[in-house]
């Protein structure tokens, strides 16, 4: 009896992404650093990079001598379209901030059929280039399969390609590939000395790269949507505040403006004090200021909203998994919920925070929330709406509150007060 392919893939359609990620490598001068030994290496292996940009898993990939099958975000399969490709790439679906056994099953598949497996261990894009906290239980995994484990890189992607942009901006980006485990190592390794390893191995710092390199980035929307990732001013403190246009972002609150340079980093348009110079310090400053704002609120039985999205379209997902539209409404965070006034139905949906599963940022950086059993994406009436800060503020109120299971692993609450 023949035995079952686990995520089989169409090769036509490999051959489709081939093709096309050979040319954009080409058109982009991306280049590769990749030792004999991993060249040379055969299959199965694991693959673990850094997460920056949405092409990391084809990037990467691509480079690589033999096929490989990336776990990818459930969200990511909504959209029609991204589902007809990932399924027939061999894309391996995981729920994202929920204990999911499955996909464990189903990589533990492919690795013993003889494929390899790519997984980003900061299990979410990072929003400034730098490096966030891994998993720990990345390292179970890695002793369980028992395979060589390949690192590859990416340095200047968050330049290129930043989680927060819409558009390509045109800069060096380079992938440099390491076989950090063998894996007849594996078994005489402990997993605090695994993961020291590999945290060393996919430590990346873009600003200080970038500080070394001073790579110039080629466009005219340097600062397009970096709202997302910038939702507080430092100024004045007003949140989702800033509105963006070219290479230019400003706080229509108090006119706090910043122009991006050539090399990507923060000058003041007008005098006055500059407070970052870059967007690694003004994020963790950010998270930081509203971890403890929410924390004060909650401290202090604060019953006023916390903060809101206006007219925002919503979307719930169907029988086939599909995101279709429900009506437009104002979501409005509280310290013990989230209500969504509905602007046309005149109703008004309270949502337990207890009864919410998870809340992040999904394709496009629209707002996700699962709440008993039922994906609903939020997309903002305008372009830059930061459903990064409901993501924050949500693991603040979980934190406080005994959630601790719902927390999103890259969010540093020990900056807490």
């Amino acid at each position: 009896m023949k035995q079952k392919t686990h995520y089989p893939t169409k090769y036509y359609i490999r051959i489709i992404a081939w093709l096309v990620f050979t040319v954009f490598a080409f058109i982009f001068r991306i280049k590769k650093k990749m030792p004999a030994e991993v060249k040379n290496l055969k299959s199965p292996y694991l693959v673990l990079g850094n997460h920056v940009g949405h092409w990391d898993p084809f990037v990467t990939g691509n480079f690589l001598p033999h096929y490989t099958h990336f776990v990818s975000s459930e969200a990511a399969f909504r959209s029609p379209f991204n589902n007809f490709f990932l399924t027939r790439l061999g894309t391996i679906p995981k729920k994202k901030n929920i204990r999911d056994t499955k996909v464990i099953r189903d990589i533990i598949s492919v690795i013993r059929q003889g494929e390899n497996v790519g997984i980003f261990p900061e299990a979410v894009r990072n929003w400034a280039g730098s490096s966030f906290t891994l998993d720990p239980s990345i390292v179970k995994l890695i002793k369980l399969l028992n395979v060589p484990v390949v690192v590859p890189i990416l340095k200047g992607m968050n330049l290129f390609n930043p989680r927060w942009s819409a558009k390509l901006r045109y800069s060096r980006v380079e992938v440099e590939y390491e076989l950090l485990f063998k894996a007849n190592e594996l078994k005489n390794l402990s997993e605090e000395e695994i993961y020291s390893r590999l945290s060393n191995a996919l430590k990346h710092d873009e600003v200080e790269y970038q500080r070394t390199k001073m790579n110039k980035i080629y466009s005219k929307y340097k600062a397009e949507n970096i709202n997302h990732a910038l939702y507080v001013c430092p100024d004045c403190h007003a949140i989702d505040s800033f509105r963006t246009k070219g290479n230019d972002f400003k706080c229509v609150e108090c006119n706090y403006d910043i122009r991006i340079n050539q090399f990507g980093f923060f000058e003041r348009i007008s005098s006055g004090k500059l407070f970052f110079d870059n967007i690694r310090d003004w994020y963790y400053w950010e998270e930081k200021w509203l971890l403890n704002y929410v924390n004060k609120k909650l401290e202090t039985h604060y019953e006023g909203i916390l903060f809101e999205d206006k007219n925002s379209q919503i979307f719930v997902n169907n029988e086939l998994n599909q995101m279709e539209y429900l009506a437009n409404a104002n979501i409005k965070l509280y310290v013990n919920r989230i209500v969504f006034e509905w602007l046309e139905k005149k109703e008004i949906w309270t949502l337990k925070l207890t009864d919410i599963q998870t809340i992040n940022p999904q394709v496009n950086d629209q707002l996700e929330l699962i709440y008993k059993g039922k994906a609903y994406r939020s997309v903002g009436e305008r372009p830059g709406v930061s459903a990064l800060k409901w993501e924050v503020a949500m693991n603040a109120l979980w934190k406080k509150t005994g959630q601790e299971h719902k927390l999103s692993s890259f969010i540093q609450q020990e900056l807490s007060v």
